[in-house]
């Protein structure tokens, strides 16, 4: 799950070292264009909830579908997204976010730098280029991400984005030199997600079958994640053995150094049990992982997808897949956080692999989206509503959150309901067609009273009856070789006897 805990210490600590210098530059770094804007017809927007005004040109369309996160502006030709961050200090904000395009870890090319000040206000501009993806239909590799710093706790985010350098050339100055603060309404914008009518691809009567039980069941099923299953089943065995019950769902992982999952996926049917497959776009490397989301959207590897696509669909029976979990943490190599801020990135790698998996045939595979609970970092650019593929592109959303301990300075426990509560209310509103399902969840014992914890959770599941399946994930996160957070369920005697009580309401 958190394969990635060294990975982003390393990183946080290169961030609030300084770390602003790229490694290193291609071409000289040219400073930010502030020139007067051309003359051309614009149109006004004025965004009063959020709290700003700017002109833009008239070949732009407004999209306010994802009102409470972005204003949307967009073209053929280029499109540019405002942010407003109110939570976090600007000058953290602004490093943070561009720390891995400075420091070298997200592979792109810096055209232009710097800090200027527009109608007494100081703003930060980073301008760069990602390559070219073949996947990605129309592309636009230019970026352009301009900071406006209005407060010690106020910035203004105008992230741009065109196929050519050019188009970022004619739009950035004028929007920027047009762009206004007015004061904000302090009225909460709507969300409103696009409503599909079918699904993009055809299911197999099983596949169908089974997403009917879990999208009108009014009985929850319990899953398990048994990190040595089924390599060695027989821990999983002894443990239903101890708790008197059968985990009818086992969640799976897969990356592209782990081979295919076929064998994987016969023994998990065999044993009677249905597969919750996840894949995970990287390559596990020393200290962290290999991000892999430009050369995946490549095409560099359609063989080995295609193939995995292929394992699956010979598999014949009915797989829960995800497709790159949690991508709304930045502790995975396929956050936008690692792929020039951009969350669209990731939507065009699902919808990719999506029609790939139907071009092979693999008709047998319920899609899952599973974001975390919370976004990190927690900026609007990173919000997990970005990372949506749509609603003609899953079947299933994901619902993951941990009590994650304080072994870690700065978390702290958090009570199941004070998770699930709200995350199972925004995505009842949000979703209200999609069965949800708990993809993971469980409790550290560092730092509370996990028995408690679990007896909490095995007694409240009952106020989420779309809930399907709750997945408990029984293993650790390490740091080094110390066990920093203790999920096992089977951790102590106590933690056991509280899991199988709370079982027995389900059986």
């Amino acid at each position: 799950m958190r394969n990635f805990i060294l990975f982003v210490i390393v990183l946080v600590t290169l961030v609030f070292s300084g770390c602003a210098e790229p490694k290193k530059i291609a071409e000289p770094v040219r400073p930010p264009i502030v020139a007067r804007p051309w003359s051309p017809d614009f149109h006004i927007f004025t965004n009063s909830e959020e709290g700003f005004t700017l002109k833009y040109p008239t070949e732009m369309v407004p999209d306010l579908g994802l009102a409470a996160v972005r204003t949307l502006l967009r073209s053929e030709k280029a499109k540019v997204q405002i942010f407003v961050e109110r939570k976090t200090p600007a000058s953290s904000y602004i490093s943070y976010s561009n720390a891995p395009i400075l420091s070298g870890g997200d592979p792109v090319r810096i055209i232009r730098r710097g800090v200027s000040t527009i109608h007494a206000r100081t703003v930060h501009q980073l301008w760069w280029r990602r390559p070219s993806l073949a996947k990605v239909a129309n592309d636009m590799p230019y970026y352009a991400s301009v900071d406006i710093v209005l407060g010690p706790r106020l910035t203004y985010s105008l992230f741009f984005q065109a196929g050519e350098l050019r188009e970022l050339e004619r739009i950035v100055p004028a929007m920027v030199h047009y762009f206004r603060p007015i004061p904000a309404s302090g009225e909460a914008p709507t969300v409103v997600l696009p409503r599909a009518a079918q699904r993009a691809a055809a299911l197999s009567p099983a596949a169908a079958e089974l997403l009917n039980q879990l999208t009108n069941r009014n009985r929850q099923a319990w899953g398990l994640f048994e990190p040595s299953f089924p390599g060695d089943p027989s821990v999983l065995h002894r443990l239903e053995q101890r708790l008197d019950y059968f985990f009818r769902y086992i969640l799976l992982y897969s990356d592209f150094s782990s081979g295919m999952p076929g064998a994987r996926l016969a023994h998990t049917a065999k044993e009677g049990r249905i597969p919750v497959l996840t894949l995970q776009t990287f390559v596990p490397r020393l200290g962290g992982a290999l991000p892999l989301t430009y050369d995946l959207l490549s095409g560099h590897y359609d063989a080995w997808l295609r193939q995995y696509a292929r394992d699956v669909a010979d598999f014949g029976q009915p797989v829960l897949f995800r497709f790159n979990n949690e991508m709304n943490g930045d502790w995975c190599v396929y956050s936008a956080y690692h792929s020039s801020k951009d969350a669209a990135l990731y939507v065009a790698a699902y919808h990719y692999l999506y029609r790939l998996f139907a071009e092979e045939g693999a008709s047998n595979v319920l899609w899952v989206w599973n974001p975390h609970d919370g976004s990190y970092p927690p900026f609007k650019w990173n919000d997990k509503l970005l990372y949506y593929p749509g609603d003609a592109y899953v079947d299933i959303v994901g619902l993951t959150g941990y009590n994650a301990g304080t072994y870690y300075p700065g978390e702290k426990w958090r009570g199941f309901r004070e998770i699930y509560d709200p995350l199972y209310a925004s995505y009842n509103a949000l979703f209200p067609h999609k069965a949800l399902m708990i993809t993971e969840f469980a409790s550290n014992s560092v730092g509370g009273d996990k028995v408690a914890w679990i007896n909490e959770a095995l007694s409240n599941m009952h106020r989420y009856p779309r809930i399907s399946v709750a997945i408990w994930w029984n293993h650790a996160d390490f740091h080094g070789t110390i066990p920093a957070r203790r999920y096992w369920l089977d951790e102590t005697p106590e933690t056991l006897a509280a899991f199988k009580k709370g079982l027995d309401s389900f059986r």
